[in-house]
């Protein structure tokens, strides 16, 4: 290996590093998750709809579903809408990812009356399509409160107002993007990342 290669292979890794060290600084991925993040003051809708974040691999609803549900029936129990719309048809183990939220629903005391299951998606543009197909059916009219992680946010409004349907965003207030240290850094800065990529690709496809 020459000389001159050494070098830009050696200034080439130090800028990789200095960037990852960057995007990794709490810091930094606060201003992201800023970035990223819409939110509206809140008044009554008649739904409540909560996107999905996917299943673990044994069919367990992982963090960023488990806290969009637990916020969106918080947002259900103080008296911001009269159904609950659950989103999401990611399967794991024989599992949906709709069904899962239903169940911590039901678990929490809401009645299966007031919440509709929306179990065919496999990504936010078909969350908007799907829900949307749902509101129409239920004769559910005006704005809904859209419930999603912050850094989800952003890409969620945008679709739904591609589709034309008005949201009021309410990003989960306690999400785990706000905990920080080693490892939670490090998952941090994935979920970042994969966020910007997919408003570039939502962009390029029309999506948004």
């Amino acid at each position: 290996m020459n000389k001159k290669l050494r070098k830009v292979l050696f200034v080439t890794g130090a800028a990789v590093l200095i960037v990852f060290a960057i995007l990794y600084l709490p810091f930094t991925q606060r201003r992201l998750t800023r970035i990223l993040t819409v939110e509206e003051e809140l008044l009554f809708a008649e739904a409540i709809v909560v996107l999905g974040g996917g299943l673990e691999s044994d069919g367990s609803p992982k963090v960023s579903t488990l806290e969009r549900i637990d916020y969106g029936i918080h947002l259900f129990e103080v008296g911001f809408g009269n159904y609950l719309i659950l989103s999401g048809g990611a399967k794991a183990n024989d599992q949906v990812e709709a069904d899962e939220m239903y169940k911590v629903a039901l678990d929490k005391g809401i009645s299966p009356e007031a919440v509709l299951r929306e179990t065919k998606s496999q990504n936010t543009y078909e969350n908007v399509l799907h829900t949307k197909r749902l509101l129409s059916q239920h004769s559910i009219k005006g704005k809904v409160i859209l419930v999603t992680s912050p850094y989800h946010m952003q890409r969620a409004v945008s679709c739904f107002k591609k589709q034309g349907v008005e949201v009021l965003p309410a990003p989960v207030n306690n999400s785990e993007i706000y905990a920080y240290g080693f490892y939670q850094n490090l998952r941090n800065l994935r979920l970042l990342m994969h966020e910007f990529l997919a408003l570039v690709y939502f962009r390029y496809a029309g999506w948004i």
